[in-house]
């Protein structure tokens, strides 16, 4: 009886084992089709990324916490921000992307991570998670179990301002990152520190848009991770020519619009009151009334004699209708009255609205002036300070940093105050005109505005090509720069 007990469970652990080996013959197929993006160096930076590295990427993880790389960044857009409803545990039994040695590691990541098996949805290992979240135990975990501390993964998307979903140029892109690009533009020294001398990552790759790890930190103000990075260049044209895409897409945009509007304006327009309205409102209705009288020829006299008994019986009614006028004049002052009123009780509201836009302009204005003056005292002290320490506690470039500060916040950040509190005033008129006469107000207020767009739209147009010009010709200014001075 024992023999044939232990017999059987022979049997049931030979099929376990089987089914186990055919499981991980299937992930292991699974996983051969998945390969991450090729991994550039400034030694080798020929370009040969194209449209499959979006199936051949890992996929990305989902956190609750978790906030995209360079989220603020205009023009990018994050993979992961899920929300706190959305905390999973690492789910060990989907390894797709992760490899075996990611599961031994996921009770690690915690309730508070995001799941492994989201990898097939965008494109972020949980190498790159843990990094996001900045949990440098993880980190080191994951490492030991083998996570590729070179490895590129998914960390957002790229896409135009103003996209909608609408076919308004090429569809979004994804960004690909390592592990140390990722930790350099977050600014956590301590992870760049451990992939660097513990694990050896390597700093010189560049990404399929042309960002090095040092770019990065350098990009998002981090200038202790700058400092510790050693000077790399490299994928200096391809991070220009990711830019001048984007400002060349902007500018054949904005030439497409002016191109419609001028041939709405000289040739549409023209041909609706030129020929579409004669045609429609005189021309047809003309020749089908002729039409209409030669097939009904015939019955003309009897037409002519209801016509005239028609105007006869209208004229009889003409004393009564004028009567009827009259008496409706007194409803009609009545209610030009009421209007009236309710005018002026509308422009106590219309001056309060106009008040609270005025002081916040007031706000606006003393916070540039506040900004300057801050950036100004800021300047004046660290100068004085590497004067009196003959430059030894600050350095020149100190000094030349907080000149820049100044001069941003007296060029930008005052007059981008200043702008935005501008922009409202057409929201603010549209309020005051609504207040005082209701909805016909609020037309009005829409209408003028909308012709004042109308007239400005060229115009504005035109400055967004030329600002899309400056703005790829600056850009490749900057990479001059930068290929001078790496650490700048």
């Amino acid at each position: 009886m024992g023999d044939e007990n232990a017999l059987a469970d022979g049997k049931k652990a030979d099929s376990i084992d089987a089914g186990s080996d055919s499981e991980r013959s299937e992930r292991e197929r699974g996983t051969s089709d998945m390969q991450s993006p090729p991994q550039y160096s400034v030694t080798n930076t020929a370009p040969h990324w194209n449209d499959n590295l979006a199936r051949q990427s890992p996929a990305r993880t989902s956190g609750g916490d978790c906030k995209c790389l360079n989220q603020d960044r205009e023009g990018v857009d994050p993979l992961i921000d899920d929300g706190p409803a959305n905390k999973t545990v690492l789910d060990s039994s989907n390894t797709d992307t992760v490899r075996d040695p990611f599961t031994a590691t996921g009770g690690l990541l915690g309730a508070d991570s995001v799941i492994a098996d989201a990898a097939q949805q965008g494109g972020l290992t949980p190498l790159l998670t843990a990094i996001e979240i900045g949990r440098i135990e993880t980190v080191r975990h994951l490492l030991e179990a083998g996570a590729d501390p070179n490895e590129y993964g998914a960390v957002g998307v790229t896409k135009e301002p103003g996209w909608r979903g609408r076919v308004r140029g090429p569809p979004p892109s994804k960004i690909y990152r390592t592990p140390l690009q990722l930790a350099a533009a977050k600014g956590n020294l301590p992870i760049v520190k451990l992939l660097m001398e513990t694990y050896g990552a390597d700093d010189s790759l560049v990404a399929p848009d042309g960002e090095l790890a040092l770019r990065l930190a350098s990009e998002n103000g981090h200038r202790e991770v700058v400092a510790y990075l050693p000077p790399r260049r490299g994928g200096g044209f391809r991070r220009w020519k990711t830019r001048h895409d984007v400002a060349m897409h902007r500018a054949k945009r904005a030439a497409k619009g002016i191109y419609r509007t001028v041939e709405v304006l000289t040739f549409h327009i023209p041909k609706f009151f030129v020929w579409t309205l004669p045609k429609h409102v005189i021309v047809l209705p003309i020749v089908n009334r002729v039409k209409w009288l030669y097939q009904h020829r015939g019955e003309l006299p009897r037409l002519v004699a209801d016509a005239l008994k028609r105007s006869w019986r209208a004229l009889r009614k003409f004393p009564g209708d004028v009567w009827d006028v009259l008496k409706r004049i007194p409803g009609a002052v009545r209610s030009l009255t009421r209007a009236v009123v309710a005018m002026i009780w509308g422009i106590p509201r219309a001056v309060e609205i106009a008040a609270l836009w005025i002081w916040s302009g007031i706000q606006a204005l003393a916070g540039a002036l506040g900004g300057i003056f801050n950036r100004l005292f800021s300047f004046l002290h660290t100068a004085m300070v590497a004067i009196g320490t003959f430059f030894q506690n600050v350095t020149l470039k100190n000094v030349w940093d907080g000149f820049v500060t100044f001069v941003h916040a007296v060029i930008v950040e005052g007059p981008k105050r200043l702008w935005h509190w501008i922009c409202r005033l057409p929201d603010v008129t549209v309020r005051m005109l609504k207040a005082i006469w209701g909805f016909i107000g609020e037309l009005l207020g829409w209408l003028f505005w909308g012709l004042i767009k109308a007239l400005i739209y060229v115009p504005r147009k035109l400055w967004e090509i030329l600002a899309s010009v400056f703005n790829s010709v600056g850009h490749g200014g900057k990479e001059v720069m930068i290929w001078i001075n790496p650490k700048r």
